[in-house]
């Protein structure tokens, strides 16, 4: 970063604050994608589910009874997504404010560490470092 490791300049650190937020958005775009494909998966087994009941018997059968429970599963894991993107989201803008506040001048090392620490940001990052991944020798692998 800057000659002296010890003494990181607040446009340094504003950079590496935007670094991280493209690589965040990058994580956003592709857990974006996955949530869609898996709507619209529920989406069609919905149709289907909908299109098997109302041109067959009176009672559903088990086929049925599976094919909702299976629906249902997916809904849980399509919510458990929508949670996922909505803190890669927030981790993302807070990067990308904390990026403005340190090239508006206030700010400091201190500051990156203490919202890494906050937001437990290294666990949003697969094998990229972070400030705080570096000074504990702890980085997200996931």
């Amino acid at each position: 970063m800057s000659d002296d490791a010890g003494d990181i300049s607040r446009a340094e650190l504003a950079e590496y604050c935007r670094t991280q937020a493209a690589i965040l958005a990058g994580h956003l775009d592709q857990r974006s994608a996955e949530l869609s494909d898996l709507l619209a998966e529920i989406e069609q087994d919905t149709a289907d589910a909908r299109a098997s009941l109302t041109g067959g018997p009176e009672r559903p059968d088990a086929s049925a009874e599976a094919t909702v429970a299976d629906i249902e599963a997916k809904q849980e894991q399509a919510q458990a997504k929508q949670a996922e993107l909505d803190e890669y989201r927030t981790l993302t803008e807070g990067y990308a404010d904390l990026a403005e506040q340190l090239a508006g001048g206030s700010g400091d090392l201190e500051t990156v560490l203490e919202f890494e620490i906050d937001t437990n940001a290294p666990t949003y990052f697969d094998t990229e470092t972070t400030i705080l991944g570096a000074a504990t020798g702890e980085d997200g692998d996931g």
